[in-house]
């Protein structure tokens, strides 16, 4: 594996890493004494979802999403490949589908990460170039973990359409904010910039109370149960 891999790698993986990290740290041991999901399970929807990337990246790679019609199509395809993983019976009205969900989205999101860095690094030949891709990376994870757990939670709350249908926008939105960009046009950047604040605030969104609502949502059926 040479240098510009492993950087790739870095890059891709890493935020996606420490994303998981931050994020679900309060949700198992030792911050509580039950963790709310099972670590192999959500390993294995990181791993599943690095598959998947791969896949939505190569395909992705053949069309430009500097087209409408592309930059639409992906960001309704992208969503509908979590809701059909994630709405397997086995993960349907189980609230740690919410955890599996964002798991399973930061694992495309690093994958297709690295995939735009390893594919830019032939013609990157300045700061403003490796600042760009770099952010483009950061975005990718940022957009497909905020999904994932978007259409994750829609499973485990018995609501996947509707719940599909906000991840959608959420994509279609950063898509169409990108399209500017993608065409090279001057005042793409500022788009540029609005898509990066866009998927950024989503994914905080999810880390400071879609996931711990559906915590509380969980905790107050265990006592409505014991009641």
């Amino acid at each position: 594996m040479d240098w510009q891999m492993l950087l790739a790698a870095a890059v891709g993986v890493g935020p996606a890493l420490a994303l998981m990290f931050w994020t679900l740290r309060d949700y198992t041991y030792p911050k509580v004494e039950r963790p709310f999901f099972d670590d192999r399970k959500l390993f294995l929807l990181l791993a599943v979802g690095m598959v998947v990337g791969v896949v939505v990246y190569s395909v992705q790679s053949w069309f430009s999403m500097a087209y409408v019609l592309f930059a639409l199509l992906f960001a309704v395809l992208e969503p509908l490949v979590k809701l059909v993983v994630l709405n397997l019976p086995r993960f349907q009205r189980k609230m740690d589908t919410a955890f599996y969900g964002l798991a399973f989205g930061l694992g495309i999101g690093s994958t297709m990460a690295f995939g735009a860095v390893f594919q830019s690094m032939s013609v990157l030949d300045e700061a403003l170039g490796w600042a760009i891709v770099v952010v483009i990376a950061v975005q990718f994870v940022l957009l497909h973990a905020s999904t994932g757990a978007l259409v994750g939670t829609g499973v485990a709350r018995g609501e996947p359409w509707g719940y599909f249908a906000h991840a959608g926008l959420v994509h279609i939105v950063f898509n169409m904010l990108m399209v500017p960009f993608f065409m090279g046009e001057t005042w793409g950047y500022a788009t540029f910039a609005a898509a990066t604040l866009w998927v950024a605030y989503y994914y905080l969104q999810v880390h400071r109370r879609l996931l711990p609502a559906v915590v509380r949502e969980a905790l107050a059926r265990t006592k409505g149960t014991k009641a």
